[in-house]
């Protein structure tokens, strides 16, 4: 068994404690904790009870880096998984903090797929491929994505085509017309268009 021996505020950091174990510094803990546990002076505890005690500092560090990143921008449950593995916190310690976001709705990413989904056709003008690549990349369920990428606008989709093509269409400097189309074509699928939206293009372009 283990006494408390002191309980210190940080100097730094007015939420944040210093727990001295039989005189000698042990961890630092988050008020939370301190105040979840009852900690107090005298206080006798066990490794058992020492080790509840970091798993749930350590799930709070965790939580809080989650939300932190979060409050940064809209992240998917894989690109917050992946940020938490970096930061070196266990997988126990991940599974909770996640399902914890999922269960508060912090992380939905169905909602995000529809976010990103409107946001890159209407501002980025993606086309379709290359939003489902990168939908893809952050981890979305492929069953979400193709759920939510059939409510993409056809018009809309060429619109952006369109609008792609001409402008780079006045910075090609080719009087060939094979030529010219098979640049357009070229840099309509790196932005994410398929071939039969390309070709409506260029009907449309009369190329």
């Amino acid at each position: 068994m283990s006494k408390i021996t002191s309980i210190e505020q940080q100097k730094n950091n007015e939420y944040r404690f210093n727990i001295f174990l039989n005189n000698k510094f042990a961890f630092g803990l988050d008020a939370s904790i301190c105040y979840k546990y009852k900690l107090e002076t005298e206080m006798e505890l066990d490794e058992y009870f020492i080790e509840a005690i970091l798993k749930a500092e350590e799930k709070d560090k965790a939580s809080n880096y989650a939300m932190y990143l979060l409050a940064k921008k809209d992240r998917t449950k894989k690109e917050i998984t992946i940020k938490l593995k970096d930061k070196g916190f266990d997988d126990e310690i991940i599974h909770s903090v996640m399902d914890k976001l999922e269960e508060y709705n912090y992380i939905n990413d169905e909602a995000y797929c529809e976010k990103y989904i409107n946001d890159k056709t209407k501002f980025s003008k993606y086309g379709v491929n290359k939003i489902k690549l990168k939908l893809y990349a952050k981890g979305v369920d492929k069953e979400i994505i193709s759920k939510e990428i059939v409510k993409i606008d056809n018009d809309l989709e060429l619109e952006n085509a369109l609008v792609l093509a001409q402008k780079k269409l006045s910075s090609i400097k080719e009087s060939d017309k094979y030529k010219i189309k098979a640049k357009l074509s070229n840099h309509l699928m790196t932005k994410g268009f398929s071939y039969d939206t390309i070709r409506k293009v260029f009907s449309q372009l009369e190329l």
